[in-house]
């Protein structure tokens, strides 16, 4: 092949990219309106709120202080991931919402040409005391087709739904995974681009940092050579951090324990290193029962089950037979046996502790990676997945076999409850709110958050499955649909 013709063909193919990049975005942009005009009929609750930069992280805290006869605010844990030179920060944001008890009426509150920009930020949201025998007319009613919004949000008289970023922290690099320590929300733990895990103690810091302040969390934890996003605290062990890393090795750090004081903060030494992956350690997590017991999954497809008691080799190794790397791994709840993977080959699978020679379940439903799995913290049935589908999924384990006609068939498996499409990129976190079972905080790569309730009809004993990205479906649902 002539250098001529190499330059032809390299040329081609950009074209060709392009093209196919356009004709994706377009796609991407379609889905997008199908969902924004079906949201009065799948959501209790949707608010968008734009980000200054993209927030690879995010947690819910588990405080919450009421805000007014209707509202409540809770706290959100995200982070940054900026570009260039610019300062990263560890940051809270609050979160107005809809107290359990309050309907709002969507038909008294209009659009009052308030403050476009703010609109956008504070969201959508639809009647939180929806049921099935909704009409179209009231639905379409709470539905503000220029500014994207459901129930009212955007109105200058109400907070519900208002985000507001409450604390910043200055980080160093960008902020790949935050997570709060269950017996003491203030002990947050970030993993950043480099090797050291950081752990920040808030009640010491100020809401917001002076701008000569500089990087200074409480405690470094030093033993990884390499970065990593793999990170959870014991809920069993006040103070015990578990973490993986691209060194391939996963250390278990007591951040109580005694360390060298420096300016940086005070540095601990890992309690134990497990070594035994060969590839990058992706995700990691501690049983619900058993303080001793924790688990690693990596890039080698490989599942491993240790005992703290004896780091020097696993209790389990599990060949996932996943046919892409594994990403995240949750140990149920309440279900000290159940455990659940996600993988880069688009599926969740579901194991059994008492025998791990092969999954008990694969739920297929994503078109992508899944990144990220967690267990519902009010429902031991229901687990939740994000991937770079753009999708969030809610799977419901009670449902696995249910017959389904042929037309539903067609939407997915009968366990596949709900599919959240309001994000039009990579889907890179998400949490369950504790203190308000059925809301969802999740993130993407177009610095969207979004914090979204699917209708209370969806999960309480409807036996068709939902989804909300609207694919298939071309116009808003009719009266039909709402029966």
């Amino acid at each position: 092949m002539t250098a001529s013709t190499m330059a032809d063909t390299a040329l081609n193919s950009a074209a060709i990219n392009e093209v196919s990049d356009v004709l994706k975005d377009k796609l991407i942009d379609a889905e997008y309106k199908i969902w924004k005009k079906n949201t009065p009929y799948l959501y209790d609750v949707v608010m968008t709120h734009a980000l200054e930069w993209p927030s690879l992280t995010c947690e819910w805290l588990p405080t919450v202080k009421s805000a007014g006869p209707k509202t409540n605010e809770h706290s959100l844990l995200i982070g940054t991931h900026t570009a260039g030179d610019e300062q990263n920060y560890l940051m809270v944001a609050s979160c107005n919402l809809p107290k359990d008890d309050v309907v709002i009426d969507n038909r008294t509150q209009k659009d009052d040409g308030g403050d476009d920009e703010e609109a956008e930020q504070e969201g959508e949201n639809s009647e939180p005391k929806a049921t099935a025998a909704t009409s179209e007319a009231k639905a379409a009613a709470a539905y503000n087709e220029e500014k994207g919004e459901v129930g009212g949000f955007g109105h200058a008289s109400s907070n519900i739904g208002k985000i507001e970023i409450r604390m910043k922290v200055k980080h160093q690099g960008e902020v790949n995974r935050a997570r709060h320590m269950p017996q003491n929300h203030f002990f947050v733990a970030t993993r950043g681009p480099g090797a050291e895990l950081y752990v920040f103690d808030l009640s010491k810091h100020p809401s917001f940092p002076a701008e000569d302040s500089v990087f200074s969390p409480q405690v470094v934890c030093c033993g990884h050579t390499l970065e990593g996003y793999a990170m959870e605290w014991s809920r069993l062990t006040k103070g015990h951090l578990l973490s993986g890393s691209e060194d391939t090795n996963v250390c278990l750090f007591d951040i109580n324990s005694n360390g060298s004081n420096e300016k940086a903060g005070r540095q601990v030494k890992p309690l134990s290193t497990f070594k035994g992956h060969t590839k990058v350690v992706e995700d990691v997590d501690w049983h619900c029962k058993d303080p001793h017991m924790c688990a690693s999954v990596s890039d080698d497809r490989t599942i491993r089950i240790w005992d703290t008691r004896d780091p020097t080799k696993a209790m389990h190794v599990v060949e996932s037979k996943h046919e892409g790397d594994i990403n995240s791994i949750a140990f149920n709840p309440v279900n000290e046996f159940l455990f659940a993977t996600g993988s880069a080959d688009s599926t969740v699978a579901l194991w059994d502790l008492r025998n791990l020679e092969k999954r008990t379940q694969t739920l297929s439903g994503h078109t992508d990676q899944v990144y990220m799995v967690n267990w519902a913290p009010h429902d031991e049935s229901v687990l939740a997945s994000c991937s770079a589908d753009r999708r969030v999924g809610l799977w419901d384990l009670s449902r696995i076999g249910a017959e389904q006609s042929p037309e539903d068939a067609e939407d997915g498996p009968p366990e596949l409850l709900f599919l959240h499409g309001g994000h039009t990129a990579n889907v890179s976190d998400f949490s369950w709110n504790a203190k308000d079972p059925w809301t969802i905080a999740s993130v993407s790569d177009d610095n969207v958050l979004q914090v979204w309730h699917p209708a209370e009809e969806i999960y309480a004993g409807e036996e068709e499955e939902y989804d909300s990205t609207g694919e298939g479906e071309d116009k808003m649902l009719g009266d039909d649909d709402l029966e």
